[in-house]
């Protein structure tokens, strides 16, 4: 009887603790251990040398993110060429469209840890590492600048320059939102 009560109340717990945000990043954290604990085992054996490369070791593919807020990125990135930088962009799932968010400044070993924000809607969104040429690192820096002033960011077209480094496709919202979403 007393397995079933604590049965009970630790699913009376993890109920309430997904239906706040904190709680719901808490639960997504924990239960995406293992996926990011191979992407950081990855990233850790790789040595340099050769092409650019990059991991995403937080967010993971499939991961509850904060569309609407915050998204903390982490990841490594090794051989950036010097003549090209690193952002960090936002953009739709199979979609040319995109937003930039950050310029990356890894650490000398390549890993960095950077917060981004996302105002759009979107049931989910791709965290996508882009290597880039220098031009459209200042094509990407004016458009940043425009937006700051404007208060309008509108998507661009993803530059043919560019070079997609890697991914994850996250989901938005809240836990309540995806349980209305799926009817219930």
């Amino acid at each position: 009887m007393a397995a079933l009560g604590g049965a009970l109340s630790t699913i009376f717990v993890s109920f309430f603790a997904a239906c706040t945000r904190r709680g719901q990043r808490a639960l997504a954290h924990v239960l995406s251990y293992p996926q990011r604990r191979r992407a950081k085992g990855k990233a850790r054996a790789a040595q340099p040398g050769g092409e650019s490369r990059a991991w995403l070791t937080s967010p993971g593919d499939g991961d509850m993110a904060g569309v609407g807020g915050e998204v903390t990125v982490e990841g490594r990135v090794l051989d950036q060429p010097a003549d090209h930088d690193i952002w960090i962009v936002h953009r739709i799932p199979h979609a040319n469209e995109i937003w930039p968010k950050e310029r990356l400044a890894p650490d000398p070993a390549g890993w960095f840890r950077v917060t981004t924000l996302e105002g759009g809607s979107a049931r989910s969104m791709a965290i996508v590492l882009l290597l880039t040429p220098a031009e459209v690192s200042r094509a990407f820096d004016d458009w940043m600048r425009r937006g700051r002033r404007t208060g309008h960011y509108p998507s661009l077209p993803l530059p043919s320059s560019a070079q997609v480094l890697t991914s994850a496709v996250v989901r938005g919202g809240t836990a309540r939102e995806h349980t209305r979403r799926a009817g219930g």
